[in-house]
């Protein structure tokens, strides 16, 4: 998924105000993101990843662990460094072409994905174990790196970020160093850091607090395990929701003490991080438990899950959203912007059909870089969910993540 981020004036203005309107599509946005897309990239994660346990050495632990782990390092290399070709070539003009071509590349980047996070959650249960030392460590470490680099952020997902499927961008991911292709040697080095460090250490601390709920939260009762951790996203997703736009306003008073800022929006999105990750854990046991569980029936029932999943978000214009790509940084925002969050949906239906206009800050490949922080819809997505200004919270290009 990867974010793009437009900037626009009036839209800075729009996402401090307390707007009856805006308040209300803004709170509509998160129920959708809690109670239906949510579950539905849930569905394609959980079909995806259960399939990989079917068919990619099931008998051999060590062996399928490999596998996912170069599936996934290797597609995600190949797709970020081809990202400004594929721009290049699958042009818009030609509606038809470009909704054929970009989908299968939706589909096969998320397979890439999938095994790129699981790759890397499975070697890690390999070599070190499932244990509460394990996780937490898992936990603990990623995220002092990731809170040293200023990229917190890469490791979101759904409720709090939703790329919408839009032709801007669509190929685009942001980088951590934001270089250019032009610079062939600083940009392959770009994409490895950001495939091989920022992507594993957040993949590193979803399996960290998704196994501590694992054997923390009623390890011997899966339905009350997973009630609660339904119950902890929702609390925090509809929480940070209602409170966003004033966590935004104290936010764009610290703009001038960038450390203080830093450490609100740090803190900030690390109960976003625990927020997805619960719901997202939550609604996978309860697909377990309730969505064709019968062992005669479970190889079909990860083939629907799937299916359900990708057609799903394809209808609904999220497919980017079941991506994970692209580095996000924390703290390159101004105005409370870095703190709104990135699962716009019914709010830029409503602009559209009030005529309001978005003018994306990349109107080629060239320039889509700037600025401060990149999301990772899902890879990144870039597509549209980031940054409110008028449009995205995320910036060049989730959201998630």
């Amino acid at each position: 998924m990867v974010l793009i981020k437009e900037k626009h004036e009036s839209a800075k203005r729009q996402l401090l105000s307390d707007s009856t309107t805006y308040d209300l599509l803004r709170c509509v946005d998160g129920l959708l993101a809690m109670f239906v897309f949510t579950p539905l990239i849930v569905f394609f994660w959980r079909g995806a990843w259960h399939l990989c346990n079917l068919y990619i050495y099931p008998d051999n632990l060590e062996l399928t662990c490999w596998v996912s782990v170069m599936i996934g390092y290797t597609g995600a290399l190949t797709l970020n460094l081809t990202q400004f070709l594929l721009t290049k070539y699958i042009r818009s003009h030609n509606a038809i072409a470009f909704s054929i071509l970009s989908r299968i590349y939706t589909i096969l980047f998320a397979f890439t994905s999938v095994n790129h996070w699981r790759g890397v959650w499975l070697t890690l249960d390999y070599y070190t174990g499932f244990s509460f030392f394990s996780a937490g460590m898992s936990v603990l470490l990623c995220m002092l790196l990731l809170w040293f680099l200023r990229s917190s952020s890469s490791v979101l997902a759904s409720p709090f970020l939703i790329a919408m499927d839009r032709t801007e961008g669509y190929f685009l991911a942001p980088t951590f160093f934001k270089s250019q292709p032009s610079n062939a040697g600083k940009f392959l080095l770009d994409i490895t850091f950001s495939v091989l460090v920022i992507s594993t250490l957040a993949f590193s601390v979803w399996r960290g607090i998704w196994e501590l709920e694992d054997l923390a939260i009623f390890p011997e009762d899966s339905f009350s395990s997973a009630l609660v951790s339904c119950i902890i996203g929702i609390a925090l997703a509809t929480a940070m929701t209602l409170l966003q736009f004033k966590v935004a306003t104290v936010s764009a008073k610290l703009d001038s003490h960038p450390y203080a800022k830093l450490l609100l929006e740090q803190t900030w999105l690390f109960a976003q991080i625990v927020g997805a990750v619960s719901l997202w854990r939550g609604y996978w046991m309860l697909c377990n438990r309730y969505f064709m569980p019968e062992d005669h029936r479970y190889e079909l029932g990860q083939w629907v899950s799937y299916a359900i999943g990708t057609g799903g978000c394809m209808i609904l214009f999220i497919g980017n959203t079941n991506v994970m790509r692209g580095v996000g940084r924390d703290g390159f925002q101004s105005d409370g912007e870095g703190i709104a969050l990135s699962n716009h949906y019914t709010s830029i239906l409503y602009q559209f059909l009030q005529n309001i206009h978005y003018q994306p800050a990349i109107s080629d490949p060239e320039s889509t870089t700037k600025n401060g922080k990149a999301t990772f819809c899902d890879e990144n997505e870039a597509s549209i969910s980031g940054s409110y200004t008028v449009i995205n919270q995320s910036e060049d290009g989730a959201v998630a993540t």
